[in-house]
């Protein structure tokens, strides 16, 4: 049978990955597969009967012509898709080599054609398109896997060779995507290419924090793999920390700390916090989910993201953690506005955006209820068991805690209510560095020292930024409050400070708030969809 889902799937990813850089297409934070239009302006050449000949070269396209030709299209591309869903194989042919005449490196076109010959039993020819598609940028050998259509080529020796390709297929286009996104951020970002485990940086930081950010996301990948998710993202995840001037022009919306697009296979953070946790977790789920070819619901995707958010390594385990979400949970309990768990597995995006704080925390907060009582991998997996037959959750939550969902919902109320709220502050009379801080993307930013307090004794200088306290990572605020709240006034601790460019490490003795004039933090926007913050332990190596 044809396909029935080309259009979403085959999409190039250089073209998704321009179109999100250059904040056209953005998601807060994203959760399933954007959809975006996939061509581009290209020269006017001849379909050859053979993929790899020789085209003669074009003029140069106006910007009126390139527009006209990408309509064109663009038409053509849905034309022939829409004949393709229904089997009009025939009439789809023609549509499909005019298209490829405009844009002879259109990738969904390439694919398609492909499929096309197969159905049609040309199977050497229809090979040669899909190698064709290759070298233009295709690379979701997943939906290869799944496709009826390509079932003829299965036990071709040039179909397997192919397929054996994939290696190289991928790294070029992340090759690619590395080139893209040097022309988008410059010489001064640094960049690199992890074959290994398929990651791409690009990062304005320095190269201490990016070794940092690679030993975290190695670590988190293991201890998720481990716990929860079943398989491995088949494709190159781009991993971006931009400036801040540079995330604005991307992220055009305030209070969003980054976003994962699963269609660019683009994760972008602003800051390395549990933002960085929440849209790797959302990277590591997509890759789990693909092979199945199931769309998650929104509520089941954001909470699984969430839970990670505050995590913590013991070991090499990632354990999750409350973190502010549940002080709004308690509050809006209290005021009887919690979202009934029946309305909540049934909303789609644009609702539980709009109650973001309390979507994402009730979602989270289930999800750790779970967790704490060893059923979070049970209902997982039962969940994608039994997809076809629920899709919201439903029945497979009410299958591993052996309750109704009304049931269920009195007993999660009362545990989430008996547990001891999370600090924003160390109090009145609580511990206190002697600083006035501020959030960078890589640490926290000292703004003003208290004269004669701690800071100033350690040494500190303004300008100086934040990055470790004792044996612990420092990413921001948020997470350094939990940290520091451990220790009481007159301890000794170590602080590891980045100073124009160097690392230091300072000894400092704690103070205490009520006897220091401490200049007020910052001032910081609530967070919204998506979380601001990381954790700031430092996980251990993973075992080869």
């Amino acid at each position: 049978m044809p396909r029935i889902f080309i259009a979403r799937t085959v999409v190039n990813p250089i073209i998704a990955l321009l179109l999100v850089l250059s904040g056209t297409v953005v998601a807060a934070p994203a959760t399933r597969p954007a959809t975006s239009p996939t061509t581009k302006p290209a020269s006017s050449q001849p379909l050859a009967a053979n993929p790899t000949a020789t085209q003669p070269a074009a003029h140069k396209l106006s910007a009126a012509e390139a527009r006209a030709l990408e309509k064109k299209v663009l038409e053509l591309t849905r034309k022939s898709i829409d004949l393709l869903k229904k089997n009009k194989v025939s009439e789809a042919e023609p549509v499909l080599k005019e298209a490829l005449l405009l844009d002879p490196s259109h990738i969904t076109n390439l694919y398609n054609y492909a499929c096309l010959l197969a159905l049609k039993g040309e199977k050497d020819s229809a090979v040669l398109y899909l190698e064709k598609a290759a070298d233009a940028g295709w690379v979701d050998f997943i939906h290869l896997d799944r496709d009826p259509d390509l079932d003829s080529l299965r036990e071709l020796p040039a179909f397997k060779k192919f397929v054996g390709n994939k290696p190289q297929y991928q790294k070029r286009s992340a090759e690619k995507v590395i080139a893209t996104l040097r022309e988008q951020f410059g010489d001064s970002y640094l960049y690199e290419l992890d074959a290994e485990r398929k990651l791409i940086f690009a990062t304005n930081t320095d190269k201490t924090t990016l070794d940092e950010l690679k030993h975290w996301l190695t670590a988190q990948a293991a201890s998720q793999w481990a716990q929860l998710f079943e398989h491995k993202p088949d494709a190159y995840i781009s991993v971006v920390v931009p400036s801040a001037a540079d995330y604005k022009k991307i992220v055009k919306m305030p209070g969003v700390g980054g976003f994962y697009n699963d269609t660019a296979k683009l994760l972008i953070c602003q800051r390395m916090g549990q933002t960085m946790t929440h849209e790797f977790t959302h990277a590591l789920h997509a890759g789990d989910k693909a092979p199945l070819g199931q769309d998650h619901p929104i509520w089941i995707v954001e909470g699984i993201a969430s839970l990670f958010e505050a995590a913590q390594f013991e070991g090499e385990k990632l354990v999750p953690k409350d973190n502010f979400r549940l002080n709004m949970l308690q509050n809006a309990n209290r005021g009887k506005k919690l979202i009934p768990l029946a309305a909540l597995m049934a909303m789609e995006q644009p609702e539980f955006v709009k109650k973001a704080n309390l979507a994402y925390g009730q979602a989270s907060s289930v999800m750790l209820y779970l967790y704490e009582k060893n059923l979070l991998r049970p209902f997982y997996d039962t969940y994608k068991k039994s997809f076809d037959k629920d899709e919201s959750g439903k029945l497979a939550l009410e299958a591993v805690t052996k309750q109704p969902l009304a049931e269920f919902e009195k007993t999660w109320t009362a545990w989430m209510m008996a547990r001891k709220p999370v600090p924003s502050s160390t109090g009145g009379d609580g511990v206190v560095i002697g600083a006035r801080l501020g959030d960078g993307n890589d640490g926290i930013k000292i703004e003003q020292i208290v004269p004669n307090g701690p800071a100033a004794k350690a040494g500190l200088k303004d300008g100086d930024v934040l990055v470790g306290i004792a044996d612990a990572q420092v990413r921001d605020y948020q997470s350094f409050v939990p940290m520091l709240i451990q220790f009481k006034p007159g301890d000794e601790v170590m602080l590891k400070i980045r100073r124009e460019g160097k690392y230091l490490e300072l000894p400092i003795t704690l103070g205490k708030r009520s006897e220091l004039l401490v200049p007020q933090a910052t001032p910081r926007e609530p967070p919204r969809a998506g979380p601001q913050t990381r954790p700031g332990n430092r996980p251990a190596s993973p075992k080869p």
